[in-house]
């Protein structure tokens, strides 16, 4: 109970606290109108914060046990919205914000249009992969009673979780943003949980939720194929052992993801490289670095995370990097989760709930403070935006107090594009790792590998025993290896192979029925404002929205017209034009965002409201069954 808790162990829980989120939750715990009149955190002096800070304590102290969580109404959401951020919040906007704020079950989920429920006994879906898409659909499935089976080439769940395991690897995004809506106020042990951790989270859900006994592993889809003639899907996997089998389904959900297949460098000589050549998402579980002379090639998020960490156990470390990135810090980055916030979050109602909106609203402008080139700025000589420009300076700032103002590192590592053009990039010590004596950063090209190491174009040779190649994955290669045939034996591969990888809404292809992509072409919002796994829940709820139309339909296909697949990907385009990821300025800085044919290809343009609206209910104009 609150009246047996220390109080100065509140008053510490309220100085570690979200202070937006905790105001407004004790405001819908109890309405007490000095905490509404004090107004938004963000805009508060030192001395009214430190008011509000003593009108928490006072309250948790003395009313807590009394509190509840209730779900509000809409009408008092909006009134809380708009105390949270200090303006009125957009009408297009709420419908999404209100399901982030996740006081229902399951946010983003679907039921059935008219309640029955009656799934045909034969109607079964295949979910391929076991990461945090396909275990976000196995549980919508769960929901309603829609047959399934998860098939993970692996032998544990995870998907990149599962296949990464290097130094240091952690989520770069908030543990409390990361997670599931429909499992509240998961005990994460650090802000940004490190890798084991997520692992172990899937695994939770997995066995909380009813999936687990559903899942197969050691099942690596080969190909799938769509029979015309009975409207159903024939699946073969293999297994580690090489036997293989086939089932026949009458949908699939490809949850394969994004960073499945390795991009290995193409040097020459590599295979003469008398040494060890790693990329990280195959690390070796007893790899000993002590002592040794280390290449990490990369300056990506997983090079710029790992670092530090080999630095340290290495002899000699050289970092390989060809184009400086912008490498932001993160409040809480590295912390673990304090005693006192776990209290808070198990016990005050409704502050798990806040934190979710807080965690993110400073992304809720993302579109036009970052992507969109404001004119009236330029004109008067600025680049892109003002609020480009200021997290310029203070990133600028950033590189030269990290780097302890080593003249010859800042020369060598000041970006000359706009930040957000290429993908933000979380600090983990990197820019500290390049002051040890012991590190070398290498900026000369590579011209080739060598029995003993790396020769540059400089015309030095680098002596290594160990490469760790940090170079990303083959992202357009979606789905890869398996292989989808649709109607009339189309070929998906082939035709993105001719045309470019495409989708309606990132999920649908023309003349591959029955068939969700999940994390597919385009699909990743740029705009941001929402944490992924929301995205994965709202992806999951189209794919069921689609099915249990089809089933209370008595239909055996649902699919996207051609015009509307035609007509999704013109406007996408479109609108990509305006993103500067993709103007002719910064095209020199492609990364995996823009494809080799300058489409924008792993972000979908539009702003966030925008397509949630397009995935949350399939557009009947665009969707057909038959």
């Amino acid at each position: 109970m609150t009246t047996t808790v220390d109080p100065l162990f509140i008053r510490r829980a309220v100085e570690y606290a979200d202070l937006a989120a905790l105001r407004i939750a004790i405001f819908q715990a109890c309405g007490d109108p000095e905490i509404a009149r004090l107004g938004p955190v963000a805009s508060l002096s030192p001395e009214d914060r430190d008011r509000l800070i003593e009108r928490c304590v006072e309250l948790l102290s003395s009313d807590l046990p009394h509190w509840r969580l209730r779900v509000p109404s809409d009408e008092e959401i909006r009134t809380m919205l708009d105390m949270v951020l200090g303006v009125p919040t957009p009408e297009g906007d709420f419908d999404l914000r209100k399901q982030v704020l996740s006081f229902e079950d399951y946010p983003f989920f679907a039921d059935w249009p008219d309640g029955s429920g009656k799934v045909p006994e034969d109607f079964h879906v295949a979910i391929v992969g076991g990461g945090f898409n396909g275990i976000a659909t196995a549980v919508q499935f769960e929901q309603l009673g829609i047959p399934y089976t998860v098939y993970e080439r692996r032998s544990e769940l995870g998907g990149t979780w599962s296949i990464h395991s290097y130094p240091d690897i952690r989520v770069d995004t908030l543990s409390a943003s990361y997670e599931f809506s429909f499992e509240k106020s998961y005990p994460w042990t650090e802000y940004f949980a490190r890798g084991p951790e997520v692992k172990a989270y899937l695994n939770h859900i997995a066995t909380r939720f009813g999936v687990m006994p559903k899942v197969r592993f050691d099942h690596d889809l080969v190909e799938a194929r769509f029979d015309d003639d009975t409207a159903r899907w024939e699946v073969t996997f293999r297994r580690t052992d090489g036997s293989t089998s086939t089932r026949t389904v009458n949908a699939i959900v490809s949850a394969a993801g994004l960073f499945a297949n390795p991009k290995q460098p193409e040097f020459p000589g590599v295979e003469a490289f008398g040494g060890t050549v790693i990329h990280p998402s195959r690390w070796p579980a007893d790899l000993d670095l002590t002592g040794k002379r280390v290449a990490v090639i990369g300056n990506g998020s997983t090079g710029v995370q790992l670092l530090a960490r080999v630095a340290e156990m290495a002899g000699h470390t050289d970092v390989f990097v060809r184009t400086p990135q912008w490498i932001s810090p993160r409040d809480k980055y590295g912390r673990h989760v304090e005693p006192e916030t776990r209290w808070l979050i198990d016990s005050m109602p409704g502050y798990w709930n806040w934190c979710r909106i807080t965690s993110i609203m400073h992304l809720f402008n993302f579109h036009r403070d970052f992507l969109i080139r404001d004119p009236e700025f330029e004109a008067t000589g600025g680049r892109i935006t003002q609020t480009s420009e200021n997290v310029r300076a203070f990133l600028t700032d950033y590189i030269r107090t990290e780097t302890g103002g080593r003249q010859d590192l800042i020369d060598r590592l000041m970006p000359d594009h706009a930040p957000m053009v290429r993908r933000p990039i979380v600090d983990n010590g990197w820019y500290r790792a390049l002051t040890r004596d012991d590190v070398e950063l290498v900026t000369s090209e590579i011209v080739r590998f060598t029995a003993g190491g790396i020769e540059t174009a400089d015309g030095l040779h680098h002596d290594l025993d160990i490469v760790i190649t940090a170079t990303g994955f083959d992202i357009v290669k979606y789905l890869w290896p398996a292989e989808y045939f649709g109607r009339g034996g189309a070929n998906l591969h082939d035709r993105w192979e001719e045309e470019t990888p495409m989708a309606y809404v990132g999920m649908m292809v023309p003349d591959f029925p029955n068939l969700f992509i999940l994390y597919g072409p385009n699909s990743q919002p740029v705009s941001g404002g929402v944490a992924l796994p929301a995205w994965y829940q709202m992806w999951a709820g189209f794919v069921a929205r689609c099915l249990t139309g089809m089933i209370e339909g008595g239909h055996s296909t649902v699919e996207v017209t051609r015009e509307a697949f035609e007509e999704y990907n013109r406007r996408l385009v479109e609108e990509s034009q305006r993103i500067i990821m993709v103007t002719e300025e910064t095209s020199k800085h492609k990364n995996y965002y823009v494809n080799s044919r300058g489409r924008m290809q792993v972000n979908a343009p539009w702003e966030t409201c925008d397509y949630f609206r397009m995935t949350s209910y399939p557009d009947p104009e665009a969707i057909v069954f038959d």
